[in-house]
């Protein structure tokens, strides 16, 4: 019975509800599956939210982006891919400041995430900070070599030797 009420539609909601609310139980254990059918829809719709707003920002709408990433995280503070994303839609119209707010608070959820320390190094590059720069570079290296991502290692090391500071890396053979 509680697998078909969590297909119910809001008119099968309207029409049942009133012949439980009678039954405490039976009422409660109701109001639970219709609670739990909206966190799925909820979770399914952000998904669709966040590639929405990918899509916007890959066409270069990227105040669009912003404005989906930021729904995205409205309903769920703790989705690094939004605050990733919606830091690279910021740098992408130069506010670094909130590129970089919204990288650090992805990493304070989340600090093994490569690809954040390269956008995050990108914008310190940007605005001058070698050292940051440079700091994020060899993180978002080591733990590229640790994923197995040999493509952005490479070019993560690319650009240290660009920066002037060349990557050493134990049993680097590359």
């Amino acid at each position: 019975m509680i697998i078909n009420l969590f297909y119910f539609n809001y008119l099968g909601i309207l029409i049942v509800l009133p012949f439980m609310q009678g039954h405490s139980i039976l009422y409660s254990s109701f109001q639970k599956v219709c609670f739990l059918s909206q966190q799925f829809n909820d979770v399914h719709n952000l998904e669709e939210i966040l590639i929405r707003g990918m899509e916007k920002g890959i066409k270069g709408d990227y105040q669009g982006a912003i404005a989906d990433f930021t729904q995205v995280i409205r309903i769920n503070v703790y989705d690094t891919e939004a605050y990733y994303n919606r830091g690279i839609a910021y740098s992408k119209i130069n506010d670094y400041s909130q590129a970089i707010a919204d990288f650090n608070y992805a990493l304070r959820l989340d600090n093994e995430l490569a690809e954040v320390y390269l956008e995050r190094a990108k914008v310190c590059l940007v605005l001058n900070n070698q050292p940051g720069a440079i700091r994020d570079l060899q993180t978002a290296a080591e733990l590229f070599k640790k994923q197995v991502n040999s493509f952005l290692y490479q070019e993560t090391k690319k650009l240290l030797r660009q920066v002037g500071h060349p990557l050493t890396i134990k049993n680097d053979k590359k």
